[in-house]
């Protein structure tokens, strides 16, 4: 079972005043909902979550502005005196696994394929332990973690 998620995210304009080494990170929190900020190569700060449950299409469209408003407060509280001015602003929906999980490796419908399939907000963060899930499975090694992302599971 998938479960849908909407998610909102914007973008500063360009040449936002910031700590230089914030151009090499990715800033996550844990919270529910998390928040999560990075640079973009063109010189603008991207801050994004406030997800929530996915209703429809109107749902997005009418929360984006809020969750934006929403988004930026929790930069400043974050990062006091940030003057971040909001260029774009955008919504839209990921599916996820029931247990949050991805799946990596060998399918039994599909044989001589295994997959990676990242789905999420970690679906990046995922895609590198299949990264390495998937050359042990090529190497014939190991892997003590593969067991948690099986199909069928």
């Amino acid at each position: 079972m998938q479960i849908c998620t909407a998610l909102f995210a914007c973008v500063s304009e360009e040449g936002i005043r910031i700590n230089k080494k914030l151009n090499t990170l990715l800033v996550w929190n844990t919270r529910d909902p998390y928040l999560y900020l990075r640079t973009t190569d063109d010189g603008r700060l991207l801050v994004g979550g406030a997800d929530s449950k996915y209703t429809s299409a109107n749902y997005l469209q009418n929360s984006k502005e809020k969750k934006s408003k929403d988004l930026t407060k929790q930069l400043e509280a974050l990062m006091p005196g940030i003057h971040f001015v909001e260029d774009i602003s955008w919504a839209g929906v990921f599916g996820s696994t029931k247990d949050g999980l991805p799946y990596i490796g060998p399918h039994p419908d599909f044989k001589n394929a295994l997959f990676v399939l990242g789905f999420g907000g970690n679906g990046i963060t995922f895609s590198v332990q299949g990264r390495k899930i998937i050359t042990d499975m090529l190497c014939e090694k190991p892997n003590d973690i593969s067991y948690y992302y099986r199909f069928k599971r």
